[in-house]
């Protein structure tokens, strides 16, 4: 995206450039609607935004990815399924307008991104915590990080419909260079831990295959949780599934009948502790144990959680191979996973990975080597 694509675009040169990061996390996957601890951190895929502010009511936006142009009225938003992607900027003007907040007049947006769509990546809340962002600068709004994020979560929640925990909009818009985000999404509170691991590196394995059923097994998976925690609540004084002691697992399992429940409660309480494990190795730099974790993690979300399917499996397998471990990131059904590898052995895993899967597959799919970074930023031009 250049500067003279806005100016084809809307016939006026931007005033403004912002972009937002991707995001993956390192541990601790479906356990932010239980109120555990989860370990992601901000990546170098953006989302970016070539902005210029308006004299009227009017907001456009236009997608690169898409070629879907819009125009609303900022005082007359409402939720349309043929805006797609659109609903999600236009849910924060929708979002910070019913809050009070001054937005007098509208803006030109053009968006572009090179973060893979329907990757579980988070696509969908970088374009969130972007507009946020953006509107908050423009606008003089005076919003901390926290607070973007969590805005941007009750847009995606009320006018989007879309029932989201919090980590994904808190690890981009808290993302820091070389740290991941350890966030107790019970309280939202949450400390950077520095990742430092010399020549092993973090990198995703995009099966390319576009996710499919997410939404529907995540509100199944959401509705089997609080099904456990109903019956388990009352017995071990809980609020949420991770409060449960791994100690008490057995005995919780036994008060449960329904043989799925089961599972479900046997992933989550063992991958808030695969946290903590995953946390201390950091710590240590112990690079095996990290990889050992990572293979725990993603037989639990196989087996016990049941998000993974045969690509991302397949991926996984061919992953580790060559990394020290690997494991599906993101809702799962599909998407990405990421390995922990020598990077001197990166091409290896790249050439093994990419080989396998297309003979599998007949498709290509995508190694991606990536850095970690911090959150949103941007300047005026």
């Amino acid at each position: 995206m250049e500067i003279n694509d806005f100016y084809l675009r809307f016939n006026e040169k931007p005033e403004y450039l912002y972009q937002a990061p991707s995001r993956i996390n390192l541990i601790g996957e479906h356990i932010d609607y239980n109120g555990g601890d989860v370990l992601p951190c901000a990546i170098g895929l953006y989302t970016k935004a070539y902005v210029r502010k308006r004299s009227d009511q009017s907001v456009r936006l236009y997608s690169e990815n898409t070629k879907l142009e819009v125009t609303a009225d900022i005082n007359n938003l409402k939720y349309d399924k043929s805006l797609g992607w659109a609903n999600y900027p236009l849910g924060l003007f929708y979002i910070l307008k019913s809050k009070g907040y001054s937005i007098n007049y509208g803006l030109d947006i053009y968006f572009s991104s090179n973060i893979p769509l329907g990757s579980g990546l988070s696509s969908s809340a970088s374009i969130l915590d972007l507009t946020c962002y953006i509107i908050n600068d423009i606008y003089n709004l005076g919003l901390d990080m926290v607070s973007i994020a969590k805005i941007s979560q009750e847009s995606e929640i009320k006018y989007n419909g879309l029932s989201v925990g919090i980590m994904d909009e808190a690890a981009i818009a808290l993302g820091k260079k070389d740290s991941c985000l350890l966030l107790d999404t019970h309280n939202i509170e949450y400390k950077y831990i520095k990742i430092d691991l010399g020549k092993y590196k973090f990198v995703v394995l995009n099966t390319c295959k576009p996710r499919v059923l997410t939404e529907s097994k995540y509100n199944e998976r959401v509705y089997e949780c609080n099904k456990a925690l109903e019956v388990l609540k009352p017995v071990f004084s809980i609020d949420n599934l991770c409060q449960l002691k791994i100690t008490d697992l057995d005995k919780a399992l036994s008060l449960i009948e329904d043989n799925n429940i089961k599972k479900r409660v046997r992933h989550v309480v063992t991958e808030e502790e695969r946290v903590k494990s995953f946390i201390d190795a950091l710590d240590k730099k112990d690079i095996n144990r990290l990889g050992e974790l990572l293979k725990e993690s993603h037989k639990s979300l196989k087996e016990d959680y049941e998000v993974t399917g045969d690509n991302l499996d397949t991926i996984v397998d061919l992953a580790n191979k060559v990394a020290i471990g690997a494991r599906m990131t993101g809702a799962g059904f599909s998407g990405c996973a990421i390995a922990l590898v020598d990077i001197n052995r990166f091409e290896e895993l790249k050439e093994v990975v990419l080989e396998g899967y297309k003979n599998i597959f007949g498709y290509d799919a995508e190694v991606i080597a990536i850095d970690i970074v911090d959150g949103p930023n941007g300047y005026k031009l």
